[in-house]
């Protein structure tokens, strides 16, 4: 028998940032096709680093199977070029202690060198970080 997702995303790439919009809450199987599709879509950076801004203030949460499958899949795209993450956030703190144990850092054996990732209330909080940071989504001509 197979599951069905729950919970939605939609992904962009504009500029060097991946744009993450997340709803609901996710399964395994949801997540494990957001990594899939993530990844496929990073291979557009070429080797540049490049960053991350996740809007999760419709998600729900997720399951513990789904922060170990995203925390492999953050490992992942630290080795090619992810250097900085924004997560736009409400208020609570749920969301955010879910999301820290994604971190690689929380995993010694693992060299987070150069990444860093914030937590902001603001999507414009966060885009404003980003571009302070060398990020944007705006593609200079």
């Amino acid at each position: 028998m197979r599951f069905p997702n729950y919970g939605n995303y939609s992904l962009d790439v504009s500029g060097n940032v991946l744009e993450v919009f997340a709803t609901g809450a996710w399964n395994l199987r949801t997540t494990e096709n957001f990594v899939e599709e993530m990844h496929d879509l990073t291979t557009k950076f070429r080797d540049q680093t490049w960053a991350a801004l996740m809007d999760g203030r419709r998600w729900v949460l997720a399951t513990p199977e789904c922060q170990t499958c995203l925390a492999d899949a953050i490992k992942v795209n630290i080795t090619r070029g992810l250097r900085r993450s924004a997560y736009v956030l409400d208020s609570g703190m749920v969301k955010r202690a879910q999301l820290e144990r994604t971190h690689p850092a929380k995993q010694r054996e693992f060299e987070v060198a150069g990444y860093e990732r914030e937590y902001f209330e603001t999507y414009f909080g966060a885009l404003n970080w980003l571009h302070k940071e060398g990020y944007s989504p705006i593609v200079p001509r």
